[in-house]
């Protein structure tokens, strides 16, 4: 049976806990967001590309080119940058913590990583990525308190000038997501390392 796969940077812990203390910041000015869908801290991520369904075959297939690929490429790091309520602080569905890229890396690499799975289908796409971390999602569009927002922001910004701020990325990870009534359920199939 086919599964939902996506390719994702997964985050160490002391960014997880920057991310906590982020959304207790946030919390803290804007309360009326804490019933809205909150990406538990296992499953907080960087989405580098949405796959679609894969078969077994485009899995097997696909997993030792995606590694191939990954092991010509230089590890990187991205770094917290802030926080910005998408698609606007008026009508707000989603928070993300946004990570800056010097040089476009991340975009490379999910470039790299796609022409690993044909069978998936996905035209190249020629726009940067904009790295971020889905932090989470209200159950329908609405306002974000400004200084809330300011204050996480800040703290995020902050945050990307020390260690607790970091996302070395020295791999990638191929995960299949199902759909379940109290949200998505990852499974990790695959991981690419990249160069040493």
């Amino acid at each position: 049976m086919p599964s939902r796969c996506f390719l994702a940077i997964t985050l160490p812990d002391p960014v997880l806990v920057t991310l906590g203390s982020a959304r207790e910041t946030f919390l803290a000015g804007a309360p009326a967001w804490a019933g809205e869908k909150w990406v538990p801290r296992p499953l907080l991520h960087v989405t580098l590309a949405f796959l679609g369904a894969l078969d077994d075959a485009a899995l097997e297939a696909g997993v030792p080119r995606m590694r191939k690929a990954a092991i010509l490429l230089p590890p990187f790091e991205l770094r917290l940058a802030g926080v910005a309520a998408v698609p606007s602080p008026r009508r707000a569905s989603m928070l993300w913590a946004t990570l800056s890229d010097p040089g476009d890396a991340l975009t490379g690499l999910r470039d790299e990583l796609l022409a690993a799975f044909p069978s998936a289908g996905i035209p190249p796409d020629t726009r940067p990525l904009r790295p971020h971390v889905t932090l989470v999602r209200a159950r329908s569009p609405r306002r974000v308190d400004p200084d809330a927002l300011a204050d996480v922001a800040a703290l995020a910004r902050a945050a990307g000038k020390e260690p607790d701020g970091v996302v070395s990325v020295p791999s990638v990870t191929l995960f299949s997501s199902t759909l379940r009534p109290a949200g998505p359920e990852y499974r990790e199939i695959a991981v690419a390392e990249l160069a040493r």
